[in-house]
């Protein structure tokens, strides 16, 4: 006789086309195992990926003004693989806040300690910038 207390969370749908994993539930994707999606489209629920948490002391806040053409610009604390996530500039004289696009503007990664380049061949010398990096661990 079967248990009916019994009330999975995680089953197969009946019919078989589908696996649910009901709230409590988890699937579990052992060492060497994989999700293929590539087979068709992946849709997922609002909130259903947690991602790795970023501590706020692992996110740097370096200052360094921008350069008249592209090159190194010195930026002390900025590790070579730390991932550029924002550049908001500012004239040193007072004006608007210029926001600048990671991987156009300035490198996207960092490839040189202590240093970002910049990529646009702009005048942005009148300019110091704030550089929000995450390290390339995180």
């Amino acid at each position: 006789m079967s248990d009916s207390t019994y009330q999975g969370k995680v089953y197969r749908k009946q019919g078989g086309d589908e696996l649910i994993v009901a709230n409590g539930g988890k699937l579990t994707v052992e060492s060497g195992g994989a999700i293929d999606a590539s087979a068709g489209t992946t849709t997922l629920a609002a909130g259903a990926v947690a991602l790795t948490k970023i501590s706020a002391t692992g996110i740097k806040c370096l200052a360094a003004a921008g350069k008249n053409g592209a090159g190194a610009i010195a930026l002390s604390g900025a590790a070579i693989g730390d991932r550029l996530v924002a550049a908001f500039g500012a004239p040193t004289a007072g004006g608007a806040l210029e926001v600048k696009v990671p991987g156009t503007d300035f490198e996207a990664a960092v490839t040189v300690a202590d240093q970002i380049q910049q990529a646009s061949a702009s005048n942005l010398s009148a300019n110091t910038y704030v550089f929000i990096l995450i390290p390339a661990a995180a």
